[in-house]
């Protein structure tokens, strides 16, 4: 019998799927190894160049550490490359020269390794110190240091200045106060550094206020925060319109400039408790603010006083305008007492005295003075007893400008100007136009030189004319005239004659300097008034005994 043929399975097919599954989780395996290897070396490596940093961050200490206790004095730092152990690793540290022959600064060099791994950090501008701390008074207005820079701003009036008053005020709800402090003088790379007196740790920044008035008793602070506009102004106003700095609404007299919301940083720098007590010192510790200034890591834009925590009263303390003295007969001006040091070669700036600042006052009469009449533009006034100013623009009387110039010569040049109050008397209007309204009479500086027997609205001399007709003088205004008498500015709408006064500090103190060419100003009215004229005394006036003419009124220190 003839078996039949036996069936073939297709065994091959079967076992491969089987196969190619091993081969694929052998593949997987391996590279699952591999990349376990590949890792463990990349994290190997990167703890290696971690540690080398680490390393070389320790030999840029190690080396600043070795310079400084060296000090000015030094004349062999390392500049060479010794190799020292850091746990395993090790560092190679050294400056960039070998002495400091001035208060220029080093850049210091460092490099970690580790197991083959390598990291070199370098550190700029790095100051050797003198061994000896340095304490300095900045005190502004006084002589020899920068003009008073301080005001208060006031919610219930917050279109006015208070920039010249002679004190600073604070309150809850209606009073903040502004300081701003000139360290320009000090060296590049001074540190403020605090500083132990044998009992207790002193700041190395030390701001000082007299207080001269206090409100109910109370247990709140007053917080000190560091300003974020750069270019407030302090002005010099005592209230009243036409301001010419600072506001509770804005940081300049222009109404557009707004402070920002919030003004100042939100967290306080210095916070003091409030001190129900008068004529007595109150202090903030400002180390941080003024190490912040002096490195430039924050702009010396000055510090705001806010009260916090509880209500406060009204509170003054004395400005910087002011002579007031103290209960020991020294000087009660703000001050800011810095302890610092000094890179190798540097010398402190002057310390201002507890003296109380002595101020000196003089009155100029007009050494020239006269006006310009578009009506009549070739006519000369200068011999004249009355002067005239006026006009809008339009008409017979179109336009009539006043020009002065006193002679500022007898100030010795250095000196501080506190205050140039120009005051003219107004003899009268005249009665063809309507008065009754507000009256803008701007001073302006002159550009181009007159003599008041020469000038005309063509002429300003015998032989040269304006370039500009009626006067040559800058773009920007001066000051406003003010009503003496009760110190609105500008002139009330009911104004018809007194003393008017103009606020010339800020040029006066530039022809004192020498930084602005004394060619006198001129004053003119607003474009924007209505018309009228009124008629000032001329210095060629003799009568009431002469004690009418023009005047310029100047203290200085």
């Amino acid at each position: 019998m003839t078996l039949a043929p036996r069936p073939v399975r297709a065994t091959g097919f079967t076992l491969l799927p089987v196969i190619l599954a091993m081969s694929l989780i052998a593949a997987i395996a391996f590279l699952l190894n591999r990349d376990n290897g590949v890792n463990a070396r990349m994290i190997a490596n990167r703890s290696d160049l971690d540690r080398a940093r680490y390393a070389a961050e320790a030999g840029l200490q190690a080396v600043n550490f070795v310079i400084q206790g060296m000090g000015c004095t030094g004349t062999n730092y390392p500049t060479s490359s010794p190799v020292t152990n850091f746990f395993g690793a090790t560092y190679s540290a050294y400056a960039s020269r070998a002495s400091l022959t001035s208060n220029a600064p080093i850049t210091l060099y460092s490099t970690g390794s580790y197991n083959g791994a390598s990291v070199t950090l370098t550190r700029n501008t790095v100051y050797v110190y003198q061994s000896s701390r340095t304490t300095t008074v900045v005190r502004p207005g006084q002589s020899g240091q920068p003009a008073g820079y301080d005001t208060y701003l006031d919610s219930g009036s917050p279109d006015r200045n208070f920039g010249g008053d002679s004190i600073l005020k604070l309150s809850s709800t209606t009073y903040q106060s502004l300081l701003k402090f000139d360290l320009s003088a000090f060296p590049i790379g001074s540190r403020a550094i605090p500083w132990y007196d044998g009992t207790t740790l002193q700041p190395g920044a030390k701001l000082s206020l007299y207080q001269t008035n206090n409100g109910p008793i109370t247990s709140a602070y007053v917080n000190a925060q560091l300003i974020t506009t750069s270019n407030w102004v302090a002005g010099t106003k005592l209230g009243g319109t036409g301001p010419d700095g600072a506001t509770w609404l804005t940081y300049d007299a222009n109404a557009t400039l707004v402070w920002p919301s919030p003004p100042y940083a939100p967290a306080p720098v210095a916070s003091t408790p409030y001190i129900n007590a008068l004529k007595v010192w109150v202090e903030w510790d400002l180390t941080n603010a003024a190490a912040a200034w002096m490195s430039g890591v924050y702009p010396p834009n000055g510090i705001w006083l806010v009260a916090s925590d509880a209500t406060v009263g009204n509170t003054a303390w004395v400005s910087s305008n002011a002579t007031t003295l103290d209960t020991n007969g020294k000087s009660a001006r703000p001050k800011l007492t810095l302890t610092t040091l000094l890179p190798c070669g540097a010398t402190a700036p002057p310390s201002a005295s507890d003296a109380s600042a002595t101020t000196t006052t003089v009155t100029l009469g007009a050494y020239d003075d006269t006006y310009l009449d578009a009506s009549n533009p070739y006519t000369r006034y200068g011999s004249a007893s009355t002067m005239w100013v006026g006009g809008s623009g339009t008409g017979p009387d179109a336009s009539k400008h006043m020009v002065l110039r006193f002679d500022v010569s007898g100030i010795p040049t250095g000196k501080v100007i506190t205050s140039a109050t120009l005051r003219l008397n107004a003899k009268g209007m005249s009665s063809t136009y309507f008065t009754n309204f507000q009256k803008n009479l701007d001073a302006y500086a002159l550009t181009e030189f007159f003599y008041g027997s020469d000038a005309s609205w063509v002429a300003r001399t015998d032989l040269l004319n304006w370039t500009t007709l009626g006067g040559t003088y800058g773009s920007s205004k001066i000051a406003t005239g003010c009503e003496e008498s009760s110190g609105l500015c500008p002139l009330p709408i009911l104004f018809t004659k007194g003393w008017v006064t103009w606020d010339l500090t800020a040029l006066v103190q530039g022809w004192v300097d020498g930084v602005t060419p004394n060619n006198g100003f001129l004053v003119r009215s607003n474009a924007n008034d209505s018309t009228y004229l009124i008629q000032f005394i001329t210095k060629e006036n003799n009568s009431s005994g002469g004690t009418l003419v023009p005047q310029l009124v100047v203290v200085y220190q």
